[in-house]
């Protein structure tokens, strides 16, 4: 019995008094350095004090929900618990039950069992923790939406003013719409190739009547000197005269405004050769092959 019960030596404490040093006070130290830095002295390497005051705040909600650790965030996909067998589908408790009974010895279901209870405490955090981020997204999403509608308060009455000139302004559109559509026959339609005829023609009027004054302002540059413009300007039209001659439009119409038109600019050409008689062999050559051109 005495060997059972053998009494044991009271710890060894040095006196607080004693400027001796003590292996008690080192461990102690080592052990709690916070207990034995004072409030005025902290720490090297100690972290500010509002990121102490983030982390005492941290700590606090940790201690309300009864988590241990740091709450994990919910982006983590994996659990911090590894999977075993019981986390599969088929998976029967009495039989896992009887095979481990059977097969370990007390030191070694203590130990499964301490295992597991681990587990699952670790597990009811990582539970804990998912409640408390989502809870903590919920808050921050109402908040959100509590401000987009505090600012779009003031809009409503200007938008509830809106709705009735939106929708006589889209009625307007509509009966316009409805009207183009009956005034304005389809291009497929009699109607629609008549009115295009129509054009046509029109367009085809002024642009004879354009032609045929022609020779009018063919004049007019001649007798301001601008001779280089005048036959610009007699080019295009004479070709499209020339056309209409051959396709028997216009008749005597035509063949007089061609002959005016020329008769303009053969006049101012008499007038420039008149002016200057010294005149050379090419400039004579080539001033009667246009002539004779514009003869045929």
């Amino acid at each position: 019995m005495s060997t059972i019960a053998s009494p044991r030596d009271p710890p060894r404490r040095t006196p607080t008094n004693s400027n001796r040093p003590s292996f008690e006070t080192s461990r102690s130290a080592l052990a709690s350095p916070v207990l034995t830095q004072g409030p005025s002295n902290p720490p090297p390497g100690a972290p500010p004090l509002g990121q102490r005051k983030a982390s005492s705040n941290r700590a606090a909600l940790r201690e309300y929900y009864n988590l241990r650790a740091a709450a994990p965030r919910i982006e983590i996909p994996d659990s911090e618990v590894p999977a075993t067998e019981i986390d599969t589908p088929d998976f029967d408790a009495e039989d896992y039950v009887t095979k481990v009974v059977e097969k370990s010895s007390l030191e070694e279901l203590m130990r499964l069992y301490t295992r597991i209870v681990g587990e699952v405490r670790a597990l009811d955090a990582e539970k804990k923790a998912l409640v408390y981020d989502n809870y903590s997204k919920l808050i921050t999403a109402t908040e959100t939406i509590r401000k987009m509608r505090t600012s779009m308060d003031p809009l409503t009455p200007m938008a509830s003013t809106l709705d009735p000139a939106i929708a006589q302004i889209y009625s307007q559109a509509s009966s316009i719409r409805e009207a183009l559509r009956e005034t304005v026959p389809s291009p497929d339609s009699e109607q629609g190739k008549k009115r295009e005829a129509e054009a046509r023609q029109r367009r085809t009027r002024e642009l004879a009547a354009q032609t045929l004054a022609t020779p009018e302002r063919l004049r007019g540059l001649v007798s301001e000197g601008k001779l280089a413009q005048a036959r610009k300007e007699w080019a295009m039209p004479r070709k499209l005269l020339q056309s209409w001659k051959e396709k028997g439009i216009g008749g005597k119409d035509v063949e007089e405004c061609i002959e005016e038109g020329d008769e303009a600019l053969r006049q101012a050409d008499n007038k420039s050769s008149v002016s200057s008689p010294r005149i050379s062999r090419d400039e004579r050559l080539s001033r009667d092959s246009r002539v004779s051109k514009d003869g045929r």
